[in-house]
C-alpha cells in the first residue's frame, strides 16, 4: 500500500474574507501548490475534502487527479469532521496519510520526504519549536482517530491515540 494525502478545504474562509484555496501564490493557487508539493514528495492518491464553494474548487482542481469528497455540513461542522470524511475514505486503502489543511501551502517536498523517511507512525515537521504540517499518520493512527470523540479536534484525537508524535 502507498502513501496518500488528505487536504481539507471545506471551510468558509470567513476570517480571510476571500476563498483561501483559490488565492494565488505566484502563478498557481494555494490549493494547486499544496497538491503539487505532495505529489512531488511521492504521495500517490490525493483526496481533497471540499465544502464551501465546492463546485468552483473542484472545477479549478479537476486536472490535478485528486479525488473529491464533500462535507455537505461544512457550515455547522469543524475541520475534524472534514478530516474524518477523508480518513474514513482512505482507511484500508493506504499505509499512511499526509494530512494538511489547504491554507498551509508553504511546506516543501523535502520536508514531506523527511517525514516519509522517518519511519514514524505519527510525525509532523517542527519549525522554531512549533508543530506544523503536513502530519504523517500511519494506518494504526488512522484507525484510532476515526474512532475518536473529536473533543479538541484532530489535535486532541492525535494526543489520545496512544502513539507519540515525533
Amino acid at each position: 500500500m502507498d502513501t496518500a494525502a488528505l487536504i481539507v478545504a471545506a471551510g468558509m474562509s470567513t476570517r480571510m474574507g476571500k476563498f483561501k484555496p483559490m488565492l494565488s501564490i505566484g502563478a498557481i493557487s494555494i490549493a494547486e501548490r499544496v497538491i503539487a508539493t505532495l505529489r512531488q514528495a511521492g504521495a500517490g492518491r490525493i483526496v481533497v475534502v471540499t465544502g464551501c464553494n465546492a463546485d468552483e474548487l473542484e472545477r479549478h482542481l479537476a486536472k490535478s487527479g485528486a479525488v473529491f469528497l464533500r462535507n455537505e455540513n461544512y457550515r455547522t461542522t469543524h475541520m475534524f469532521d472534514s478530516a474524518l470524511i477523508g480518513l474514513r475514505y482512505l482507511q484500508g486503502k493506504c499505509s499512511r496519510v499526509l494530512f494538511t489543511p489547504v491554507d498551509i501551502p508553504l511546506f516543501t517536498a523535502s520536508t514531506v520526504e523527511a517525514l516519509l523517511n522517518s519511519g514514524a507512525p505519527l510525525a509532523c515537521p517542527v519549525c522554531d519549536g512549533r508543530d506544523g504540517h503536513p502530519i504523517l499518520m500511519g494506518a494504526e493512527v488512522i484507525d484510532r482517530v476515526v474512532l475518536d470523540s473529536g473533543e479538541g479536534g484532530l489535535k486532541g484525537a492525535l494526543e489520545r491515540c496512544g502513539v507519540p508524535m515525533t
